[in-house]
């Protein structure tokens, strides 16, 4: 059974989403730009995406993960084709993230930055496709020196989507889940040893920002403190951090809070 937490940034819609059965969690980032090509908006679509999707898993027990991600894809360009301008380069697309828990495998499948931990006897395994980050430069470098609000983060902000957008699904690029399923080929996928896991959770950016943009946690310290307090509690602790540097100084990031969201399975809940 999965423990489900999602907040958005304070003072806009949440463009995450989060659905789950007790053994498959969907866990979608939605981006784009407001109704950019599409009149139903980013929320809309990262919604239906993730339940597509996992429709799509449920509806064919044991195919890949990357075959239901493509279903669920699809699907939800079929809904809006007609209406929508999928070409525009504002449309939404979203990053997901998928964990599936079987009786002796664990799959995982991460399309562009969620998160997907899986914590084994050896330590945790992270899925998580940087592309985005390798090829178009991190966030933290792209705004470092700059505070909220000023000229510099605007510009810097206004560049660093430039090069993401300029590169975002194409052979050199990254990718994303969009309206093209074959972006579904280009997730990273994993398979464990259900006998060798000791926790799995999945995260989108916005809630890992403590380990890999801020560097204040470890995966297993952060795993620690999740287990001890829960994903709302973890989203609140996330909030707090964000809080503590109002300007980006400390944590240089392009904004102040982002949408989080945290899927937790609870070990011991499938036989």
């Amino acid at each position: 059974m999965f423990a489900l937490a999602t907040d958005g940034a304070p003072g806009r819609p949440n463009e995450d989403f989060v659905v789950a059965t007790p053994d498959i969690a969907v866990v979608v980032d939605g981006a784009g730009i407001p109704f950019g090509g599409c009149h139903h908006g980013v929320a809309w679509y990262a919604q239906q995406l993730g339940v597509r999707t996992l429709s799509a898993l449920i509806d064919n027990p044991g195919i890949e993960l990357t075959e239901g991600l493509a279903t669920g894809i699809a699907v939800v360009a079929s809904l809006h084709a007609e209406t929508c301008d999928l070409s525009n380069p504002g449309t939404p697309c979203a990053a997901i993230g998928i964990l599936r828990i079987g009786t002796e495998r664990v799959d995982t499948l991460a399309l562009s930055d969620v998160s997907i931990v899986v914590d084994l006897d050896s330590g945790p395994e992270v899925t998580c496709d940087l592309s985005i980050e390798e090829i178009s430069g991190t966030e933290p470098d792209a705004v470092a020196g700059w505070a909220f609000g000023s000229e510099g983060h605007k510009t810097a902000l206004a560049e660093l989507v430039a090069r993401q957008t300029a590169t975002r699904n194409r052979p050199d690029g990254w990718w994303v889940a969009a309206s093209d399923p074959n972006a579904a080929q280009h997730a990273r996928a994993n398979s464990y040893s259900r006998s060798a896991m000791r926790r799995a959770s999945a995260f989108t950016d916005g809630a890992t920002r403590p380990v890999d943009q801020m560097q204040c946690y470890e995966w297993p310290a952060y795993l620690d403190l999740l287990d001890k307090v829960g994903p709302s509690a973890l989203i609140k602790h996330v909030r707090t951090i964000e809080g503590g540097d109002p300007h980006g100084e400390r944590y240089p990031r392009t904004k102040l809070h982002d949408d989080a969201t945290v899927a937790q399975f609870h070990v011991g809940s499938l036989s």
